[in-house]
């Protein structure tokens, strides 16, 4: 679902498959210890794990972009990627195993089997999308609003935890795409949408969509739409 940031050159698809692998493996060993980390920390260890994936995640692919060297700039973006999958594949499994539990066990299989379809061909869309994009600055665009996206939700997670204190949102866009919705979560992964953002979140992700978009402009781009390695190359 998320190998739309990396357009891969053939010769590195096992190595980031491998990356998908092990995220798929840990996340399981995640979730098998999620209630134990609910627990620690005073109640926030989880949350805490939550931030320093995200964090990690935005230093990968951006030392990943800025590096010349192309064995560190694999490795960078395979981490990424291992991170990316982590938390999002632990929530499916959460989500599966409590819909194991139900009585209404065949008809939502069959929904989240037609959903992860879905979502499989948008990803690959996506993928092929940007495989094509001769010119570097639609992807370094779509780069910058997606980690922003994620540093953004640092803010969301830190006012659950009441680190931050929440503020009233400044508008509500439910009616138009409602957060709880597939276009809702659809947007919300790709570029952290919120239907209904406060002040903070809005600062933080504007100001993380330039500070990396101006990070990524400033590295040496050779264009070669068959070369770009997780992000461009």
């Amino acid at each position: 679902m998320s190998t739309w940031i990396f357009t891969l050159r053939q010769d590195h698809h096992f190595f980031y498959l491998f990356a998908i692998i092990l995220g798929l493996l840990s996340s399981a060993i995640l979730t098998y210890f999620r209630p134990w980390l609910g627990m620690t920390l005073e109640g926030i260890g989880y949350e805490i794990l939550l931030i320093v994936i995200s964090l990690s995640l935005t230093t990968g692919v951006i030392l990943g972009q800025t590096t010349n060297n192309d064995i560190t700039r694999k490795l960078l973006f395979s981490l990424s990627l291992f991170l990316l999958v982590i938390p999002h594949a632990s929530d499916f499994i959460v989500f599966f195993t409590s819909v194991g539990q139900t009585q209404l066990r065949p008809s939502v299989y069959v929904g989240v089997s037609i959903g992860l379809g879905i979502c499989v061909s948008i990803s690959y869309l996506l993928f092929f999308v940007f495989l094509n994009i001769d010119k570097s600055l639609p992807l370094k665009i779509a780069i910058a609003l997606f980690l922003a996206g994620q540093l953004s939700n640092i803010v969301t997670i830190l006012q659950q935890i009441d680190v931050l204190s929440s503020s009233l949102p400044l508008w509500n866009s439910n009616n138009f795409i409602a957060d709880r919705n597939e276009y809702g979560q659809f947007f919300h992964v790709l570029v952290g949408y919120d239907a209904t953002p406060t002040l903070i979140y809005l600062v933080v992700f504007g100001a993380a969509t330039i500070i990396i978009f101006t990070l990524l402009m400033r590295t040496k781009v050779t264009e070669n739409k068959n070369t770009v390695h997780g992000v461009i190359g």
